[in-house]
């Protein structure tokens, strides 16, 4: 079976071309849900002749949302073990949602594959997302009034729900790999719920195929979100360079633009810029687009403001910008970490402890405490101080206050605001700490 799936006559299917990218890791998890597509990227791994390729776990889920999904949960791992894969079974229990059910198997899912892969030492997974999947996300994100970044849909790489992806089937049809799956004779699981209008994606299925009879194919969108892709990465190395140049980032996480630097900016450079910024003071991952357009109306205004957008406050001088995480707006509860632990804490600061320590919000923190423990004093607001971590051993004794460290025992770090690992393309992500630009 693997050898007539490895001697796929067509190139597009090549099991070497089509996982290239990954040859170098150690191992690699597989997603396989038992459909048509999942199936097919099992068989065509399986037929990897490649002497020295990844060693693979397949991953398949039982969400608990229909009376048939043990049985194909159980099916995957037989056939799995049938191609001599190691296969794991998860469940997800306790009780489901009464709306918004894919969202939550959706989040679900990755969060048990992403779970049992750091059990098992994988750090990424391959998924079956096809060319239709992609024309699909095209046309919701063209919708939802996405920018560039958003319309370039799907990249081969990403990171989603904290688990760094792979997706080496975005240039195939769905037709194509059902074949591979029936001529080896097996059976593929059929989710109703893929057929059902109560689901957008659903209705944009249905909408494609009435494009498609006006010629606008799934080939021509997912043409079309390569090029946006392109056109994406172009902009975000250029948005790389800006900030470098025009930006400062503080160890307590204030960050400071030049603003006449970025009015003078082409206008998507400036949102871009703009959009990293928020999303590194504040430790989110997106922002609406829309709002980040109106930011940067306002700062080219020339007027001097105060703002607060979705937990980042920006304060607009006449020649700075200044970027923190607003203190207080959504609790984070402490954290214990034992030695050689390492934390990411609200989306900002990466913490590895040498000795026991306890993180938590530095909400009671003054100037006067500040400058006697840092001996220099405060050279930001209080607001943005108390909103970094205070980092203290097992005694009391104060550590580290955000990246400024105080005491031997901890290393904290911040994440880059380079594009790295934002959307990634045709490199694997970096892990944690990933910032996504504005769909």
């Amino acid at each position: 079976m693997t050898s007539e799936i490895g001697s796929e006559s067509s190139s597009d299917l090549d099991p070497a071309r089509l996982f290239a990218p990954v040859a170098h890791q150690r191992t690699i998890g597989l997603a396989v849900s038992g459909g048509a597509d999942s199936l097919a990227l099992m068989l065509l791994y399986a037929g990897w002749t490649a002497p020295e390729k990844p060693k693979a776990i397949v991953y398949t889920l039982d969400h608990g949302l229909r009376p048939e999904g043990r049985g194909e949960a159980e099916m995957v791992v037989r056939e799995a073990a049938r191609l001599g894969l190691p296969a794991r079974l998860l469940t997800w229990e306790g009780p489901k949602p009464l709306s918004g059910k894919q969202q939550a198997a959706r989040a679900a899912r990755y969060r048990l594959i992403g779970e049992a892969m750091k059990a098992d030492g994988v750090a990424l997974l391959l998924t079956a997302h096809h060319r239709r999947d992609q024309a699909e996300t095209m046309l919701m994100r063209l919708a939802h009034g996405s920018g560039v970044t958003g319309l370039g849909a799907m990249r081969s790489f990403s990171c989603v729900e904290g688990v760094a992806v792979f997706r080496p089937l975005l240039e195939i049809s769905p037709d194509t790999l059902a074949a591979c799956v029936e001529q080896t004779g097996l059976s593929p699981a059929h989710d109703p719920s893929n057929a059902d209008p109560a689901y957008e994606r659903t209705r944009w299925r249905e909408a494609l195929a009435q494009l498609e009879a006006l010629g606008l194919t799934e080939d021509d969108l997912a043409r079309a979100a390569r090029r946006l892709q392109r056109i994406d990465a172009l902009a975000e190395r250029i948005t790389d360079e800006f900030l470098a140049t025009h930006v400062t980032r503080d160890r307590l996480g204030v960050l400071k633009l030049t603003r006449p630097a970025l009015v003078e900016a082409d206008r998507e450079i400036a949102i871009r810029a703009l959009a990293r910024l928020l999303a590194a003071a504040s430790g989110s991952r997106s922002y609406a687009l829309a709002r980040i357009e109106a930011l940067a109306e306002r700062i080219g205004s020339g007027a001097n403001f105060a703002a607060t957008l979705g937990g980042a406050r920006c304060e607009a001088g006449n020649d700075t910008v200044v970027f923190y995480r607003e203190a207080g707006r959504k609790p984070i509860a402490p954290v214990q970490l034992a030695p050689g632990e390492t934390h990411l804490w609200d989306g900002r600061f990466t913490i590895t402890a040498s000795v026991p320590a306890r993180v938590g919000p530095a909400t009671a923190m003054t100037r006067e405490r500040f400058k006697a423990l840092a001996g220099t004093p405060l050279w930001c607001p209080v607001a943005a101080l108390r909103a970094a971590p205070l980092i203290c051993d097992d005694h009391g004794t104060v550590l580290a206050l955000g990246a400024l460290v105080i005491q031997p025992g901890v290393r904290v770090g911040q994440p880059p605001l380079t594009a790295s690992s934002a959307n990634c393309g045709n490199r694997p992500p970096q892990m944690p700490g990933a910032l996504v630009s504005p769909e």
